[in-house]
């Protein structure tokens, strides 16, 4: 009776269970595996077609080709991806489960207003991709306590659901799976848990008529921000905002760690999109890996010359804080800090050397603030003015 083997469903179950680990596993690798490949880790993300609204919208067509297997392979066995490939599908088969959850249109619906809403604004149904959603969930590992919970947040919802009942977001939310229940019924003609063609028509229109709003009024109410300062080669602010997928991979490739997850500077429009925090790390002078990273083109990729070019923001100093100027104390930190010689030291009224920053030549990069002594606020801070230009279109040097 000890060598008695175990029935063929228990067998099967931790086979399937294996299997679903080392899928999650090879996820997490691929991911990682950014740090070294960063092109690996933006062309995977880039296999939902999800993502297909932004690529055609921005005319990045050559992106579009990379949504092609998965589109094939929900024609061919519908959910496939979903029941044995997706790292948040098979992280849900870990759990336990209160119950099993339905099929239901309302996945559909869902998608039908977010791919109208797409059109003309933020790309939606990509923010809630589970492959994006995963990558966000692995980048919480390397974040601050505060930031990996909201992070984590997303996960950890689409979890507790499954504990209620099993896959409950994969059937009735997730945008990727109504992307692949739509296929399966024009490839099979079905009527099944149809919505009808006159309730997809309002759905669609209200996403586009919804999209259409949000582009028009809110730049009326849009406020700047002056501190919020995007990574080198970033899109101007609303075409970067529509292209990021808050992903978190650039965050998750600064070697210094100055680009972290934005949650109140540019709005909840803005909720999760990269912003460079000085105080946290700099944005170093041979670096460019985080237009690399990038799986949409939000940020730019730039060759070392061009980076070293583009104006992210413009120093300022607070001459009220500086202890040059404020207690006549020689500091000079910034000015030795400074990668480009932006930054020189003037006689201030009692002859101390004070610093005084070029603003034809600053590239707004923050090393000058992460290294000022003065604590809490520095006295040299970073805006965003100018950001988006280049050292050779103001007349600087490099």
């Amino acid at each position: 009776m000890k060598n008695q083997k175990a029935p063929a469903p228990i067998r099967r179950r931790k086979r399937l269970r294996l299997l679903t680990g080392l899928v999650i596993l090879a996820w997490v690798l691929v991911f990682y595996l950014q740090f070294e490949r960063p092109y690996l880790s933006a062309l995977s993300q880039n296999l939902s077609p999800a993502f297909l609204f932004s690529f055609l919208r921005h005319q990045f067509f050559w992106l579009a080709w990379l949504t092609i297997p998965l589109l094939a392979l929900a024609w061919k066995r519908r959910r496939y991806f979903c029941w044995r490939l997706c790292p948040v599908g098979l992280l849900q088969d870990l759990l336990p489960s209160a119950g099993k959850a339905g099929l239901t249109s309302f996945n559909r619906a869902a998608f039908l207003f977010l791919a109208g809403f797409s059109l003309f604004e933020l790309n939606l149904a990509a923010l809630f991709d589970p492959l994006v959603s995963f990558n966000r969930a692995a980048l919480a590992l390397s974040l601050r306590l505060s930031l990996a919970a909201v992070f984590l947040l997303p996960l950890g919802l689409i979890c507790a659901f499954s504990l209620w009942r099993q896959r409950w977001w994969c059937l009735k939310l997730c945008p990727l799976g109504a992307i692949f229940d739509w296929i399966d019924r024009r490839k099979n003609g079905s009527r099944f848990l149809d919505l009808g063609r006159r309730r997809a028509l309002i759905l669609l229109g209200g996403g586009i008529l919804a999209g259409a709003a949000r582009r028009t009024i809110l730049p009326f109410f849009a406020s700047a921000a002056p501190r919020l300062i995007r990574p080198p080669g970033a899109k101007p602010e609303n075409e970067f905002r529509d292209l990021c997928l808050r992903c978190g991979s650039c965050v998750a490739i600064c070697p210094t760690g100055g680009l972290q997850p934005d949650l109140s500077e540019s709005g909840l429009s803005g909720l999760f999109t990269p912003r460079l925090v000085p105080r946290l790390g700099e944005c170093l002078k041979d670096c460019n890996r985080c237009g690399q990273s990038c799986p949409s083109q939000a940020i730019g990729y730039l060759s070392m010359d061009q980076k070293k070019d583009f104006k992210m923001g413009l120093a300022k100093v607070f001459y009220g804080r500086c202890l040059s100027w404020a207690l006549d104390i020689e500091c000079r930190v910034c000015e030795r800090a400074c990668p480009y010689g932006t930054i020189k030291a003037r006689p201030n009224r009692n002859g101390t050397p004070s610093p005084v920053v070029s603003s034809r030549i600053c590239r707004g990069c923050g090393r000058c603030e992460k290294y000022c002594p003065v604590k809490p606020t520095a006295a040299i801070v970073v805006f965003n003015l100018g950001a988006g230009g280049t050292i050779k279109e103001i007349g600087g040097e490099r």
